[in-house]
């Protein structure tokens, strides 16, 4: 199923076995003091007014505090509890507010990139506490759920990519911070052709970041070409090696497709609007930029930059 079902799928199966209400589901990483910087986060069957309140409390969440930069750890809290102390008591009314009476969270960190994904199962009823049982089995479920969701979202690399079933790119899976979820063997060696060694293991080079983050939906460089597809909080994003075709300029690369699809240089010239002097003209020099003698040579040379 698409990535964007999957948790709440996944949720909904596991409820009957260990009773919640509702669930924040997301990859964050842990600042001192400041509390977690939310890289993706899915609400199942909660406000989305619920992670807006949470932001300027979130310093208080001591529960975070515990939970994260471990390989793996599930816990189990009761609000009341954890919170009793007056300093957070508005953390505490948070809570309250949105049925977070006893909370369950299981989390997993990345010791390369520091990034943790985690879920919190909530409890509206402050007298359901979280027993150990429940914790224990909660433990054995939760890296299940979190590699099915990573196999649904690396199913979904095929269907954001912009040319379905091309098998010559690498690609990568990366959130709104940087951090490559998923990437494929290809990947580390392409991005270092291309930027050199990386100052910050298991992110994406952040000229590439600030190219996506502009809105471009593309990089060009030297050695590589970069695509990117935006899904819900990631990024989909596809390498190539830079190729000859690379070099055409617009107007080349659209007559270039013509001619490649069988068009005539006077049938590509009325469908661009041009004199077929200039298509003939443009052709010629596509030619000698692509090192190619035919059209069957000009098609191959085109499907490489797709």
């Amino acid at each position: 199923m698409p990535p964007e079902a999957y948790q709440d799928t996944a949720l909904d199966i596991v409820k009957p076995l260990l009773s919640f209400d509702t669930c924040m589901w997301g990859t964050a990483t842990y600042l001192t003091g400041q509390g977690i910087d939310i890289h993706t986060i899915h609400l199942h069957n909660q406000s989305q007014a619920m992670l807006e309140e949470y932001e300027p409390l979130k310093h208080m969440d001591v529960c975070a505090g515990i939970v994260v930069n471990q390989p793996q750890v599930t816990r189990g809290f009761h609000s009341n509890t954890i919170f009793a102390d007056r300093a957070v008591r508005e953390y505490r009314e948070y809570l309250r507010r949105f049925g977070h009476e006893n909370v369950f969270i299981s989390a997993s960190t990345d010791q390369t990139t520091g990034a943790t994904q985690w879920f919190s199962l909530f409890r509206s009823d402050p007298d359901l506490l979280c027993q150990s049982d429940e914790v224990r089995l909660l433990a054995q479920i939760s890296p299940h759920l979190m590699q099915g969701l990573r196999h649904s979202r690396v199913r979904a690399l095929g269907s954001a990519s912009s040319t379905p079933g091309d098998t010559h790119h690498d690609a990568a899976i990366v959130d709104a911070r940087g951090v490559i979820h998923y990437a494929t063997s290809g990947c580390a060696e392409m991005l270092r052709s291309e930027f050199g060694p990386s100052d910050l293991p298991g992110r994406l080079p952040s000229e590439l970041m600030d190219c996506f983050r502009g809105r471009s939906g593309s990089f060009m460089g030297r050695h590589i070409v970069a695509t990117h597809r935006v899904r819900k909080d990631l990024m989909y994003v596809y390498l190539r090696p830079r190729c000859l075709a690379d070099s055409l300029a617009p107007r080349q690369r659209d007559a270039a497709e013509l001619v490649a699809q069988g068009l005539t240089h006077k049938q590509a010239a009325q469908r661009l609007g041009r004199a077929p002097a200039t298509v003939r003209n443009q052709m010629q020099e596509v030619y000698r930029k692509l090192e190619v003698q035919n059209v069957a040579e000009l098609a191959n040379a085109l499907r490489q930059a797709l």
